[in-house]
């Protein structure tokens, strides 16, 4: 027999709802900052090779983005997800005051007597 209690006023709480792992979180925050150091690496080297209009845009934007990558680096990213319905058990059969035993149909149910 099964010790198991069943409650029927708990909610059971969907694990699909939980949040992305610390490793996940960060694996996704270092290739964020990596992709802007990368960006600000590409303004460096255009801001060599382009004439002066561009070159001063391009110091600027190399200057600030550190600033930028590290913000958006440490920017918690909140998952939203819908929650799922919850578990419901199906209902189970009461066992009534006489059993029966269910046969199946179409048996043939010839009994040889001989021996």
């Amino acid at each position: 027999m099964s010790r198991r209690r069943e409650r029927g006023d708990e909610t059971v709480i969907s694990v699909t709802s939980a949040q992305p792992g610390r490793s996940e979180d960060l694996d996704s925050r270092i290739a964020r900052y990596a992709w802007m150091m990368s960006i600000r690496i590409v303004c460096f080297v255009l801001a060599v090779i382009t004439p002066s209009p561009w070159r001063w845009m391009f110091i600027v934007a190399a200057v600030f983005l550190p600033y930028v990558a590290v913000v958006l680096a440490n920017a918690h990213r909140t998952t939203q997800l819908s929650s799922a319905d919850p578990y419901t058990a199906p209902e189970r059969p009461a066992i009534g005051s006489h059993p029966t035993v269910v046969t199946p149909p179409n048996e043939d149910r010839t009994i040889d007597t001989e021996k």
